[in-house]
């Protein structure tokens, strides 16, 4: 059963209890009240008697006390009070018109399926119209005919009220099944996302390493023996299969970026007025930009000359990369490139930075990386 299921049965249940007890209490006492009665002193007791009942039968459901023997108790209490007609009917003609009897029983046939399972809803049902019908001819033996289409009724309202509870908690489950289902697909969609993520970051880590060495290897920049080259190719195998670790807590900036510095064909001036620490996912985040944007500056830029700056700056840590080379124009960037659009921009938004890339065909590039450093 699922959650909606289980609260609407559990509301139900409880308004049938609160339903039950008022409708008893009011018609019974009215009528004692109003409407002379054939014995009035045992018609009280059973009016009095009844009503206590009802309120300790309801605070006894409502609680899930009293086990298997409260139903049947109550069932045996509900055709008490139907055979006791010999003394709370009217005197003068008591099956014309609905009676506080009737009502009551009513109550209970309609509430029984709602609290007990099919088979046994179905016998205290019957055994409450039997002893209504019962307590009509022993009230009125010769006109007790009279009662029996209201008895009928009473077996059609149990019918009426197994249906409403078969269709409400189809519906309810229906509803538990549409949240399930929602469940399940924002699940899987989250799935999903993070498959992709960690696809993302795989081409992207790729891209960083082994081809950024291979390209630049290929497309001749790398000539002769470079005694950089064979560390190089083992920090980029080291990433592919994993093994390159991120650190836990914060790591020097300036040491990580120099390192990349350290190991590209190119005249770099450097420039570091701070030594900020920052998480390690960060840190890598920044190196590798500032690693595939010297790689672009090697493969486009037709200059052998770059700087590289790490400072803190307004509450942010900022890694500039600038060249004086032909420049691009960044919006005819294809979206599939991982250069600048993955590897940059997109790395520095999942480490929570960005990546702003400045440039125009003939008066090179700076690439701004920026992450802030403000306390939260």
């Amino acid at each position: 059963m699922g959650s909606a299921e289980r609260e609407l049965t559990r509301l139900v249940r409880r308004f049938s209890l609160i339903v039950r007890v008022l409708v008893a209490a009011i018609t019974s006492l009215v009528s004692l009240a109003v409407e002379p009665a054939r014995q009035p002193v045992p018609a009280a007791l059973v009016v009095i008697g009844f009503n206590l009942w009802n309120l300790g039968y309801a605070v006894a459901r409502d609680r899930a006390r009293g086990g298997r023997w409260l139903v049947p108790v109550d069932v045996a209490v509900v055709c008490a009070v139907c055979l006791a007609q010999v003394w709370t009917a009217s005197p003068q003609a008591p099956f014309a018109r609905t009676t506080w009897v009737l009502a009551s029983a009513s109550i209970a046939v309609v509430a029984y399926p709602w609290h007990t399972r099919a088979p046994v809803a179905a016998g205290a049902c019957s055994a409450v119209v039997a002893a209504y019908l019962v307590g009509a001819a022993l009230t009125e033996p010769g006109d007790w005919g009279a009662a029996a289409p209201l008895g009928l009724w009473l077996g059609a309202e149990a019918v009426l009220s197994r249906a409403v509870l078969v269709l409400v908690r189809a519906g309810a489950r229906s509803a538990d099944e549409l949240v399930a289902r929602g469940e399940r697909a924002r699940r899987d969609a989250a799935v999903a996302a993070a498959r992709r993520d960690d696809e993302r970051e795989y081409l992207a880590a790729l891209h960083d390493t082994a081809s950024a060495t291979l390209l630049m290897v290929g497309t001749g920049v790398v000539r002769g023996r470079a005694p950089w080259l064979a560390e190089q190719a083992a920090r980029d195998l080291a990433v592919i299969r994993g093994q390159g670790r991120v650190p836990d807590g914060e790591v020097d900036l300036v040491e990580l970026v120099r390192g990349v510095v350290e190991h590209v064909p190119l005249r770099v001036s450097w420039h570091a007025d701070s030594a900020p620490r920052v998480p390690a996912v960060v840190a890598v985040a920044l190196s590798y930009g500032t690693r595939e944007a010297l790689t672009n500056v090697v493969r486009h830029a037709r200059t052998d000359h770059a700087s590289v700056s790490v400072r803190r700056a307004g509450g942010q840590v900022l890694v500039e990369v600038a060249d004086q080379g032909r420049g691009f124009d960044p919006e005819r960037v294809p979206e599939h490139r991982y250069g600048v659009r993955r590897s940059l921009v997109d790395r520095l938004a999942r480490a929570g930075g960005r990546a702003v890339v400045t440039s125009r065909p003939g008066q090179g590039t700076v690439v701004r990386m920026e992450w802030p450093d403000e306390p939260d």
